[in-house]
């Protein structure tokens, strides 16, 4: 029974909707954005936030891609709306 299950990965390696993220990142670096203006789904960003920070290393030739998350809640100065919304950049 223990020969089927498998062993986790040592390594943290990216997958393509990963490197995109990361790409569209980079192109908009010191800029936060949301997911939604990135072109990126939210989960995807997630598993990039989860990769920088579970201390496993990185695979031969990659970087560490650390994004910061930030909410930006206040209130529309016209109309009175509440709103909240996440927004991401490249450390």
């Amino acid at each position: 029974m223990a020969e089927k299950i498998s062993k986790a990965k040592t390594e943290n390696t990216y997958t393509e909707k990963e490197l995109a993220a990361i790409e569209a990142l980079k192109a908009n670096k010191g800029t936060p954005k949301t997911a939604k203006e990135l072109g990126v789904l939210t989960i995807t960003l997630t598993s990039l936030i989860t990769k920088a920070n579970n201390g496993k290393p990185m695979a031969e030739g990659l970087e560490r891609a650390e994004v910061i998350k930030t909410v930006d809640e206040g209130v529309c100065p016209v109309c009175g709306q509440k709103f909240k919304k996440t927004l991401y950049e490249l450390k």
